[in-house]
């Protein structure tokens, strides 16, 4: 996992004359929190923020420099308007370096499935894997390679390869991405087929009349 540094302020706790002021500077509300920690509230820099986790996603080790106090964090949830496409709010958890913390980490898949290539369609169910590991060991993101897919298969939980370092905590057995057969076109002969009865009907009731 990549670690980067961020500078913060410490705001007072939220009222909303407090937020709009926040929000008409560019910051963003945010907490920190952890074992053996105080709840911090924090004002965050929007363009710095966006800047430290530019090519890393959310799954980044950050180093926050609070005055004189250093706390190194992960990103535990990103609030955000996606009407307005705004972050609304995020919350900081305080790690240490020598305890597990569990986190979720996207899945990046790597490759085009041979069944897609052959006219499948790909449904790709799970987006991210909830892990436990150290700090230091959780990765930005997981890579998937599903090139070798058939019409047919599916990749499971339990088939993605990681390091004896991370504990998977999904259920194996849970399905991350499937090659689908391609929907069958109905045949045009089933029209005629469906008409037949009524071909019959009108026989009979022709019969009748003479």
């Amino acid at each position: 996992m990549a670690q980067v540094t961020l500078k913060v302020a410490e705001r007072k706790l939220d009222s909303k004359g407090t937020l709009r002021a926040l929000r008409r500077e560019r910051k963003i509300p945010a907490v920190l929190y952890g074992k053996n920690i105080e709840n911090k509230y924090l004002a965050v820099d929007e363009m710095e923020f966006l800047k430290a986790i530019k090519g890393h996603g959310e799954s980044v080790l950050m180093d926050l420099i609070l005055g004189n106090e250093k706390h190194t964090v992960i990103i535990k949830e990103i609030q955000r308007d996606l009407l307005n496409n705004v972050i609304n709010h995020i919350d900081f958890y305080k790690v240490s370096m020598t305890d597990k913390v569990e986190v979720d980490v996207p899945i990046l898949l790597k490759g085009e499935p041979e069944g897609v290539k052959m006219g499948g369609v790909l449904q790709h169910q799970l987006d991210e894997l909830t892990i436990e590991a150290l700090p230091q060991d959780i990765p930005e993101h997981i890579e998937v390679d599903i090139s070798h897919l058939k019409i047919g298969d599916v990749l499971t939980v339990k088939e993605i390869i990681l390091s004896d370092k991370i504990t998977v905590l999904d259920d194996p057995e849970e399905i991350v991405v499937a090659v689908l057969a391609p929907a069958v076109e109905e045949e045009e002969g089933a029209g005629a087929a469906e008409g037949e009865p009524e071909v019959i009907a009108k026989g009979k009731e022709k019969k009748q009349e003479e």
